[in-house]
């Protein structure tokens, strides 16, 4: 294929791509029957990689109902629900997100019954850590035939509460046996992430298993799934990151953790924590002060919600990336400022300081939790505005190329400290993984949110075109 008079590396020229970029030139006549793309002077980049996404709970989030009920009492916040419950079509289950206790207040199966009691009803924490499911749902599911499932929730009284916490194979394992899909629309999903030049994902469920990395080869394989897929997840992966949950109010006990780290360091793995707490990353710290180093890579830290100057210094010491989510400051950040003091906020999904003490760090999206448009996610690390305007901490602003620079490194490389320059430069013999802007970055970096891709290319072909409508 021949991508025409784009700008590459500060000049227009023409590009040749295989698999691998084999060209450069001011001029490149078309081969017989070759492919042209007409670039019109847009941006060449290399095409972006979400270091940190769902795939699964992405794409489900396209035909799920969306809970976040905006800035209310939480029992108007009920009220606007119901509304949306009694709207949603179909007869058979509804399947909701992105609930938090500040709208709605803390939810159970019998609020769930007061809002929807004549359809099975479970609704997922803008977290994913919790799902709560109505009454009708928790029989379908068999949990009120008794039983001691890990993560089931119980009260005082020994009764069900509707709530499973950090269980989410145990829920597709049960809407699995009743004929419920838990299979979403992966090829519509991987069709939007194309759409934002998105060529490669790292999918970081800690669920991931065996099985899910060969179904996601097989997607890819079948050409359902564009991206390229990079996998961690749990401790019977033979390759890719053990995915460690830490949930403050359910630590595990340190020896075991440090034991479980050193079984995937005996496999050549290496470990990437979930923190979104100063005292998770305390923990996450402590475990890797007592486990085996490791002996090839690097670990990581996912989220890095609360970090300050003292962990930042010491993440820079261990060499540990952060690989956070600026997307969650514009849409959540209006929630976060009214939740957080002004002390936690100073330690909110912090970039600049990190920066400067030394920190490697990488935007990704968190999709679906987070808003998967990397454009956006960039725009949010520029700015660190909310959806309403308001500044989250506007002295942890960087520039567009600092927030952009992750998207546009491999994971082997997540530490190392490149130009932007270097990063963004199309050269021969580069995978032909390759993102067409319309319109030159230079132009487009003062507003990242209004950025449009003209195509995406993985692979030398052509998964997107915004001429094709």
């Amino acid at each position: 294929m021949l991508i025409r008079q784009a700008t590459v590396n500060g000049t227009v020229a023409d590009v040749r791509v295989g698999e691998v970029v084999e060209a450069i030139a001011a001029k490149l006549v078309p081969l017989p029957g070759e492919q042209v793309l007409e670039a019109e002077g847009g941006e060449l980049l290399p095409g972006l990689h979400d270091h940190h996404m769902h795939l699964y709970a992405s794409a489900a989030a396209h035909s799920s109902l969306d809970c976040h009920v905006g800035a209310v009492e939480p029992e108007l916040g009920r009220q606007h629900l119901a509304r949306r419950i009694a709207a949603y079509p179909g007869l058979g289950w509804i399947r909701g997100i992105n609930y938090h206790e500040q709208q709605l207040g803390e939810l159970d199966r019998w609020m769930l019954d007061d809002l929807c009691s004549h359809r099975p009803l479970r609704i997922q924490h803008r977290s994913g850590k919790v799902w709560v499911c109505n009454t009708l749902a928790l029989s379908e599911l068999g949990f009120d035939r008794g039983g001691n499932e890990d993560g089931v929730e119980i009260d005082a009284q020994g009764r069900l509460t509707g709530r499973v916490v950090r269980n989410d194979p145990l829920m597709a394992q049960r809407l699995q046996q009743i004929g419920e899909s838990t299979d979403p629309d992966i090829g519509f999903l991987s069709r939007e992430l194309a759409r934002f030049g998105i060529v490669g994902v790292t999918d970081t469920s800690a669920s991931n298993t065996l099985a899910s990395a060969d179904n996601f080869n097989r997607l890819h394989q079948q050409g359902v799934l564009l991206q390229r897929v990079e996998v961690m997840g749990a401790d019977d992966l033979d390759v890719g990151y053990l995915k460690i949950l830490l949930d403050e109010d359910r630590l595990p006990p340190l020896d075991r953790l440090v034991q479980r780290i050193n079984r995937a360091r005996n496999k050549g793995r290496n470990v990437a924590f979930h923190c979104v707490t100063h005292v998770e990353l305390v923990f996450a710290l402590a475990a890797l002060d007592e486990a085996e180093p490791p002996t090839r890579g690097f670990d990581r830290v996912e989220h890095g919600a609360m970090v300050n100057d003292d962990m930042a210094q010491r993440l820079a010491q261990l060499a540990v990336p952060v690989i956070t989510q600026p997307g969650f400051l514009y849409a959540k950040g209006d929630q976060y400022l009214q939740d957080l003091s002004a002390a936690e906020q100073d330690d909110l999904y912090r970039y600049r300081g990190l920066l400067d003490c030394g920190v490697s760090v990488v935007a990704s999206s968190d999709g679906p939790y987070g808003p998967i448009n990397p454009w956006q996610v960039v725009s949010s690390a520029v700015n660190r505005a909310t959806s309403s305007g308001a500044l989250v901490t506007p002295w942890e602003q960087v520039v567009p190329e600092e927030a952009l620079a992750g998207y546009l490194t491999s994971s082997a490389e997540l530490t190392m400290r490149r130009s932007f320059q270097e990063l963004k430069a199309i050269t021969v013999g580069k995978a032909a993984d390759l993102c067409l802007l319309k319109g030159k970055w230079s132009d487009l970096r003062h507003n990242p949110e209004k950025v449009t891709v003209r195509a995406t290319v993985i692979g030398g072909s052509v998964v997107f075109d915004s001429a094709s409508g």
